[in-house]
């Protein structure tokens, strides 16, 4: 997988509020147009304990996905390799990107960076991403006393 790497991330100030933000990346101005990079869809969830990015990954390899965090910017980049030409057929539709992908998605403060998991099963790409104990909701109970 070395032609898939991080690369320039777009720079990215701190969530402080705990919502995300997922920064689009547009091709660089070096780029030629045949290197178009396809944008990977992703769901977003969240509970009192963590978060879970879920991408659609079918027809990609593990070897060939490539998950990194620097700063507070997530990405994930990977490359979906087409099928070979069906020989003497012309296509009819044409809606499946193939190629180099990626997402960045800015991620809030008060997570576990050290603990970020990602796992592939059934053609999607799970990241697990901790949040640390100050960030998770603490119930205040109110006491008669001063």
């Amino acid at each position: 997988m070395n032609s898939i790497g991080i690369g320039q991330l777009k720079h990215a100030s701190p969530v402080k509020d705990g919502s995300i933000k997922v920064v689009r990346r547009n091709p660089a101005a070096h780029e030629a147009p045949a290197a178009k990079e396809g944008q990977l869809s992703v769901d977003i969830y969240q509970s009192e304990d963590k978060m879970l990015i879920i991408c659609p990954i079918a027809g990609v390899e593990k070897t060939e996905i490539k998950v990194a965090i620097q700063d507070d910017v997530l990405t994930i980049r990977g490359e979906r390799k087409k099928i070979g030409e069906i020989e003497g057929k012309s296509p009819l539709v044409n809606e499946l990107f193939w190629g180099v992908f990626s997402r960045s998605i800015v991620l809030p403060d008060h997570i576990d960076r050290k603990n970020i998991k990602a796992k592939v099963t059934d053609s999607l790409l799970t990241i697990t991403i901790p949040k640390t104990e100050d960030f998770k909701t603490r119930i205040i109970h109110i006491n008669d006393e001063e």
